[in-house]
């Protein structure tokens, strides 16, 4: 979009849930805040939440954070200010989400939360959250991977955004499996931000420090970064045995090159509709649990031709 337009379009969108904050009118609206609309799985999640919010005839008004908190936390201002019904979190970092918290429960709004938990102390009456057990991902991704290696081999491990939830729970989740096995262990390990270009620079760089054989990514785009750093490199992917999370199409596509030994779904579309469904049983009076876990599933060259999303 032309850079020029962009604040007359935050403008129009803001005038539109003024508007709607002051009518009346029998169908709900959520406020809907993502993170990052440029990282692949959460860009998912923000398409399936518009498609089933269409399935259901719920209003949504849908903004991106660009990862930055002061503009989430800016957004969920706005939906308080325009008494939107409900408002759903994919937070920039959890002590934005634990702020987006405080503010939406001070409000009596109902608040769900989404693909990465803020933690809080306590979830207030008419708060939850929907994800997935982090460390569940970590270790299907991490105990395939040490299989093929025949349980030996020197691992490196390509994290998320620091604070993030998946990047803790995912990254411990590997060190824990590593630790089992005499014959391997944890060489490198450096965020890449969730971002496929990072992670392409970390590997070429961690190539010239130290020998491994086994990259254990938090994601699939760093798992694809991994896999042109090595090929960039100059060094053959048969040597190697690469992982991700989240069963992305582009892994799945690397997967069936034989580039890509390992993914775990993290399943888009369920936590998606498990958001919005969560915050229509709040509006509806429904009592409600504080957590809800999508699971994740192990995706390997065997069962991959059942996954999409």
């Amino acid at each position: 979009m032309n850079r020029l337009l962009q604040p007359l379009v935050r403008i129009v969108a803001l005038l539109t849930l003024l508007l709607w904050g002051q009518m009346a009118s029998a169908t709900l609206l959520l406020g809907v805040t993502i993170s990052e609309f440029d990282d692949n799985f959460r860009n998912l999640i923000r398409q399936h939440i518009e498609q089933y919010g269409k399935e259901l005839d719920v209003d949504l008004v849908v903004e991106n954070a660009s990862s930055d908190p002061k503009l989430q936390l800016r957004q969920v201002r706005n939906y308080i200010q325009s008494k939107v019904d409900a408002i759903v979190i994919l937070p920039v970092d959890a002590a934005t989400g634990r702020e987006a918290l405080s503010l939406a429960s001070a409000a009596k709004i109902p608040v769900v939360f989404a693909n990465s938990d803020p933690e809080p102390s306590s979830w207030p009456a008419g708060s939850a959250y929907v994800g997935s057990k982090e460390t569940d991902a970590g270790t299907m991704q991490m105990e395939e991977l040490a299989k093929l290696a025949g349980y030996k081999g020197d691992v490196v491990i390509l994290e998320g955004e620091p604070g993030h939830s998946g990047a803790i729970g995912r990254t411990k989740a590997v060190e824990a499996v590593v630790a089992k096995y005499p014959d391997m262990k944890v060489v490198k390990k450096a965020t890449a931000n969730w971002q496929s270009s990072e992670a392409a620079t970390l590997v070429a760089q961690w190539l010239k420090e130290s020998p491994f054989k086994v990259v254990a990514a938090n994601n699939d785009s760093m798992a694809i970064g991994a896999v042109l750093g090595l090929e960039k490199s100059g060094k053959p992917l048969g040597d190697f045995l690469v992982g991700g999370i989240d069963g992305t199409r582009e892994a799945l596509q690397m997967m069936g090159q034989d580039k890509i030994k390992v993914s775990v779904l993290q399943d888009a579309r369920g936590q998606a509709r498990k958001a919005v469904d969560v915050a229509l049983m709040m509006l509806a009076g429904n009592a409600t649990e504080s957590h809800y876990w999508i699971p994740f599933q192990l995706i390997t060259r065997d069962n991959m031709a059942q996954f999409s999303q």
